[in-house]
Order: structure tokens, then C-alpha cells, then sequence
């Protein structure tokens, strides 16, 4: 997800607190763009020093490579002089679809890499005049194959794989009190889970709501998060590895057969990230979970008991650092890893080699997207 400026939105959702917000308000943006060679160690159960880490046989050492550029340095605004990319997801003819969250007026708010060419195409633009939008997700209905963004002023919308049909499917408020949706995940029924992304550790208000596939009947699967952000199902549908941006925590949610609640909740991993924290996460085939680290330019990947098996970094060779690693998705039937990237030199998609093969959720849950 992204990090806004806290606004006022007449809708009711008000004062949504997003990430590059977070780091604004408290005055840390200089200090994530200034921190390229920070690596904040990470552990399950114990905090890990990077000693001990580079001690354990389990972890290794990815470094992912430039893919495409897919978007410039944007003009400076609420977030700073950077660019940010959110996404990312395979559509059904086998391009990569992905959100520009720091788009200006004019820009493309949601675009289309072809990985063969690695060639850019606008899906969808700001209507004239352009509304307050800032699509922080983007991912694929396993049942309709449409896209679905979420918009972190309050909103889930809507539209044809080539951006057509915009339609707003929901809006805040949701369950009584405005909601600042972030990253979202479906089952294979359609059915969609979202993160509130609110709340701190001192004052935890951050949510998981599930909805039915038309935007119906939400209902409340967890409260008293700081800040959920990333959402993913594990590879049998059974639980969902859910991540807390403000607390640095991997939270592991079994859910009931009918996916309407959630029993024996734990949390499952955390880290020290200093002034980052956990952005969106994705599971492979084998369930291992890849946890994006935003403002560090990372991403763990820990064994579904918890084990770092990797980290994977974003090599600092550009003018300015590229440490704003949000989202990543994992090709399915592959192990092609595909990693978005912004900061102060544009946005980009790097590629990694994943440690298991991509599934059916990387797309929304039921296809294998080209």
C-alpha cells in the first residue's frame, strides 16, 4: 500500500493515514530516502542480529535485478519528490497490471507492462476533471476476471481489463465508521478480504473485512490491528497471513470453513524496521510468504513455521535509493518473482527467482493469467 498525507474526504472517510503519510507526519521521509544501506535485522520468535542471521544455514541472499523502467520521477507532492508503485497482477492475457498511486493529473493511474517487450500501455486515466483518486491495490475477480482497486480515501472500484466499465463497488463508511482499504485478496468463490489500514500500536484500530463478491454483507474478521496492510491467503484457502504495517508483524488468521471468521489467531513473525514497516505480502505453491519491507528495499520470505528462508534486496546503483518496495507477485505455475519499486528516480519492476512456484491467488484465485 501507499503513504498519503492525512485528508479529509467528503465521502466520510476521513484522515486515512497511509504509509508515505505515516512517514510524513512524522518527518521521516528524508531519513527512508537517506537509508540505502540500512538492513534492520528480522526474526520469529527472537529478534535476530544480522550476526546470527548470517549464521543461520536456512537464510540466503537474493538480489533482484532491473526489469523495466515503467514510470518517471513524478512532480514533489504530499509524499515527497518520489514515485511509488503499488499492484502488482498478472491479467488474463498475460500482462503485468499494476497501480501509479503518485500519478499526476493527466498520468495513468493504472498501467500494463508486457513482459515480453517490456513495453508500457495506459489502462486507466483520470476522468476530466480529474477526482481525488489514489489506488494503493489492484487485483484480478477470479470469477468475473475484472480488476478490482481499492482506494485509500475509502473506495473499492471496479473495471474491464482494458479499463473500461469504471464503476465504484463500495464506499465508505463500512460496518459504522469510515475505512482506509488497502490491499485485498479473494477466495475462489469471488469473495473479497481487505485491510483497513488504520490504527498504531497505541491505538490499534485496523481492521480485516470480508465482503461478498458484489460488495455486500461486510463482515468484521479481525479488529485491533496497527495498520493492516498486506493480505494473503496460504495454499489451501484456509488462512490468511496478514501484515501490520505500523507494528512490523505477520499475523496468521485461520479461518472457518466458510470463510466468514477467524478462530486461533497468532501472530507469526515480526522484524525491526526502524522507520519502514511491512508493506504487501504474497505466498507461493509451498507457502512460503513473501513479506515486502517499505522504506528498506527488501522482502523476507519465511517457511510457513516461520523460518527466514531469504531475503531478497533491491541493489542501490541509482542516483537516488529505490527503497520503496510495496508489492510483488509471483508469476503462476512459475518462479518468476516480480517486485515494484519506486522511490527518487521513477518507478520500476524488478524480477526474482521465487523459492516456490507462483498459484492461482497470485491472480484473484482460479487462473493461470496467460
Amino acid at each position: 500500500m501507499l503513504f498519503r498525507r492525512s485528508t479529509d474526504r467528503a465521502k466520510g472517510c476521513k484522515t486515512p493515514h497511509t504509509r508515505l503519510g505515516w512517514l510524513a507526519a512524522a518527518g521521516l521521509i528524508g531519513a527512508v530516502l537517506m537509508w540505502a544501506g540500512a538492513t534492520p535485522a528480522v526474526g520469529v520468535g527472537a529478534r535476530l542480529t544480522p550476526t546470527t542471521r548470517a549464521k543461520s544455514a536456512a537464510a540466503t541472499t537474493i538480489v533482484a535485478r532491473l526489469f523495466a523502467r515503467v514510470a518517471p520521477l513524478d512532480p514533489p507532492g504530499p509524499q515527497g519528490h518520489v514515485t511509488v508503485l503499488e499492484g502488482p497482477a498478472f491479467g488474463p492475457d498475460g500482462e503485468l497490471y499494476m497501480v501509479h498511486p503518485t500519478a499526476p493529473a493527466g498520468q495513468a493511474k493504472v498501467i500494463a507492462l508486457n513482459v515480453r517487450t517490456r513495453h508500457t500501455r495506459a489502462v486507466y486515466t483520470d476522468p476530466a476533471p480529474p477526482t481525488k483518486q489514489e489506488f494503493v491495490s489492484l487485483q484480478f475477480s477470479p470469477t468475473t476476471r475484472e480488476i478490482y482497486v481499492t482506494d485509500i480515501y475509502g473506495d473499492i472500484d471496479r473495471m474491464n481489463a482494458d479499463g473500461t466499465g469504471f464503476t465504484t463497488l463500495i464506499s465508505s463508511p463500512v460496518l459504522g465508521r469510515p475505512w482506509a482499504p488497502d490491499d485485498i485478496a479473494f477466495d475462489k468463490s469471488g469473495a473479497m478480504f481487505v485491510t483497513d489500514l488504520q490504527g498504531t500500536p497505541w491505538a490499534p484500530t485496523g481492521r480485516v473485512i470480508r465482503l461478498d463478491a458484489n460488495g455486500t454483507h461486510p463482515t468484521l474478521l479481525m479488529a485491533g490491528l496497527a495498520g493492516a496492510n498486506g493480505i494473503s491467503f496460504d495454499p489451501t484457502y484456509s488462512a490468511l497471513w496478514v501484515s501490520e504495517f505500523r507494528a512490523s508483524r505477520e499475523d496468521y488468521l485461520p479461518l472457518s470453513a466458510d470463510h466468514t471468521s477467524v478462530s486461533n489467531p497468532s501472530i507469526g513473525m515480526y522484524g525491526n524496521e526502524g522507520v519502514g514497516g511491512f508493506d504487501s505480502n504474497a505466498v507461493d505453491a509451498s507457502g512460503n510468504v513473501y513479506q515486502c519491507v517499505f522504506g528498506a528495499g527488501k522482502i523476507y520470505v519465511w517457511s510457513p513455521r516461520g523460518v527466514l528462508r531469504a531475503t531478497i534486496y533491491v541493489p542501490q546503483t541509482m542516483p537516488a535509493p529505490e527503497l520503496l518496495t510495496t508489492n510483488l507477485v509471483i508469476r503462476p505455475g512459475t518462479r518468476e518473482g516480480y517486485l515494484v519499486v519506486g522511490g527518487g528516480n521513477g518507478g520500476f519492476v524488478y524480477t526474482f527467482r521465487a523459492l516456490g512456484v507462483g498459484d492461482s491467488q497470485s491472480n484473484g484465485g482460479g487462473w493461470a493469467g496467460g
